[in-house]
């Protein structure tokens, strides 16, 4: 969020984040809404799962070390088909880098992975990435166009985690929170499947996608 704002004040035009986190699961705003939200957190919690409440949309994110997340900040205008541009403007980059290790990926949506939408990034049917965007109007005096905004898309990539504890953990909160557990795990594959001969893929991931977006930034 502190990258979004530096693009709505003006302090540069674009730029870009690559981190890790702790196990936690990550989850939008509407989902604290649910009567059983607070208590289905603190269960959670208790079980070393961590609710995190984010500002973009989609649904329930589980997040462990072994995911990368990648998130981009940028201008655009407001115009048909602008979602679809954000998120591409995203995920080219990251289509690029797979392709570069003999990967075909393509933005798809698949049924029954998590925070399932039209633009995971998606190899051989089953989600590699889930991608999110936020949009927020310029401030004052920042541009002469009334309809540029300041927009962060954000991927998180599974690389070398233990897929099933992920979804039986948001599977379990839903559960916990009334709802349907919704998150089937073969619905998903991570790089380390697709990559299994390579080592150390997690620091070898990161370091090629932070030179990678450190020269597409430039471009925007």
């Amino acid at each position: 969020m502190a990258l979004l704002s530096a693009v709505s004040r003006g302090d540069i035009r674009a730029g870009f984040l690559i981190w890790r986190c702790s196990k936690s699961l990550v989850v939008p705003q509407r989902l604290t809404r649910r009567p059983q939200f607070a208590m289905a957190s603190a269960r959670m919690a208790l079980d070393g799962w961590p609710v995190q409440v984010r500002a973009t949309g989609g649904d329930l994110t589980p997040q462990s070390p072994g995911l990368i997340n990648v998130a981009l900040a940028f201008r655009s205008k407001r115009h048909k088909g602008a979602i679809e541009d954000s998120y591409m403007t995203l995920c080219h980059p990251l289509i690029g880098y797979l392709a570069e290790l003999g990967i075909t990926a393509e933005c798809a949506s698949v049924n029954g992975a998590f925070c399932d939408g039209d633009y995971n990034l998606v190899v051989e049917g089953r989600k590699l990435a889930g991608t999110a965007q936020r949009w927020r109007q310029l401030d004052p005096g920042i541009s002469e166009s009334s309809n540029e905004f300041a927009v962060l898309s954000h991927a998180v990539v599974l690389c070398e985690a233990e897929l099933d504890w992920l979804w039986q953990a948001g599977n379990t909160f839903y559960h916990q929170c009334g709802m349907e557990a919704s998150i089937q795990g073969d619905r998903h594959v991570a790089l380390s499947e697709l990559l299994p001969a390579r080592s150390g893929l997690l620091v070898e991931t990161i370091a090629q996608l932070e030179a990678r977006f450190t020269q597409y930034v430039s471009t925007l």
